[in-house]
């Protein structure tokens, strides 16, 4: 079986799609039989150096440092793609390099896959002002959607959200999972990161991990965390990643003299160095309500760390409320009252870690058995 995975933006650019896309690659490529390769925008001056093979495809700039990809006038594509026998086409994204594979599958009798990631509606909202454009680009990636033979969702709020949008055929979905495991030299890790940001053992540390843009609520985090302060409570609140939105943030922070409590460490080299964070961290915070099934929780589960999250977030049908994890309403009072809760009782919250683990914790090798799976029954029909 051979196999492309499709995706509009791909390394070096961050984000959550790109690490499943890695991940669906890597472990179907472990599998007998199985040959996986992805097809992603050319990005200047990056060099790919995963295990599987990634085609780059020829772009032109695009808003916020994507990239746009012109598959129609990249000779590489074409004679790939006359020279090789292609069993399933996956696309993970419905623009212009998603458009060109889905009507390629059309044209050629190949299976197509659409997974729907993302809930781009709002990320529109906030990207184009115009309302011509947002129906423009919204009527694009629907038409894109709708030429798929089958379209799988990560949770079932996302499954929601696309039929929100209009789409009105069957949805399966297939959840995300996680490359991480819970390393031997856990304790190590955890003293490393205690002397790089001078931490006591008994420090309550809370952690995000993720593009730092409007749409993931920080602000809400930020405004809780002033009335915990207010009312003398301690922490430390660690901000992983980097955005466009990070300058703005770092002002807030500094009006509300928060400084010394919250910090950002900006995006971090390697996938591995985040690792020593989840493992020292208390708890993570995940304020978001526009992500669809982020890989956040999911890490952190992976390294033994529970996870609050925005109640009604899709991202949080893995959460059993009180039991894995902790849910709390949209506004920065709900989630200072919840976190003064949690803080109260850090022995239930140090219980939670195994729970967490056991329960929400799956790995990116079982996703993609039951992805394996899929593609067999759909090449069989």
């Amino acid at each position: 079986m051979k196999v492309l995975e499709v995706l509009d933006c791909y390394y070096p650019k961050t984000d959550g799609p790109n690490n499943v896309v890695t991940f669906y690659a890597e472990n179907l490529n472990e599998i007998d039989g199985v040959e996986a390769e992805i097809f992603v925008p050319k990005t200047k001056n990056y060099k790919d150096v995963q295990k599987f093979v990634v085609h780059r495809v020829k772009s032109l700039p695009a808003v916020e440092g994507y990239e746009m990809a012109i598959a129609g006038l990249d000779r590489h594509v074409k004679k790939y793609l006359k020279n090789n026998k292609v069993d399933v086409i996956h696309i993970h994204s419905p623009f212009t390099l998603g458009r060109y594979f889905v009507k390629y599958g059309k044209k050629h009798n190949i299976p197509t896959v659409y997974t729907f990631h993302t809930a781009y509606k709002e990320d529109f909202d906030r990207v184009l002002k115009r309302n011509w454009q947002k129906k423009f680009i919204m009527n694009y990636i629907m038409k894109t959607i709708n030429l798929a033979d089958h379209v799988l969702s990560v949770s079932d709020g996302a499954a929601k959200v696309l039929e929100s949008y209009g789409y009105k055929k069957p949805i399966q979905v297939i959840r995300n999972g996680t490359d991480f495991i819970y390393p031997n030299n856990a304790e190590e890790l955890k003293c490393g990161l205690n002397q790089k940001h001078n931490l006591s053992a008994d420090d309550l540390v809370l952690l995000s991990v993720g593009r730092v843009v409007q749409n993931k609520r920080l602000d809400v985090v930020v405004d809780a965390l002033k009335i915990l302060d207010n009312k003398g409570l301690s922490f430390k609140f660690f901000v992983v990643g980097d955005g466009v939105y990070r300058e703005e943030l770092e002002i807030k922070v500094k009006k509300l003299a928060l400084e010394n409590k919250i910090i950002f460490t900006g995006r971090l080299p390697g996938r591995e160095d985040i690792i020593p964070y989840y493992l020292r961290a208390n708890l993570l915070l995940f304020p978001s309500t526009f992500d669809t099934a982020s890989l956040a929780p999911l890490e952190a589960a992976a390294l033994k760390l529970p996870c609050m999250l925005t109640r009604g977030c899709p991202t949080a049908e893995i959460i059993i409320e009180n039991q894995n994890g902790y849910l709390a309403g949209e506004t920065a009072k709900s989630w200072a009252e919840k976190l003064e809760e949690i803080i109260s009782n850090r022995e239930k919250l140090e219980n939670m870690r195994e729970v967490c683990h056991k329960e929400v914790y799956k790995s990116w090798k079982d996703v993609v058995s039951e992805v394996h799976k899929f593609y067999q029954s759909i090449t069989k029909k």
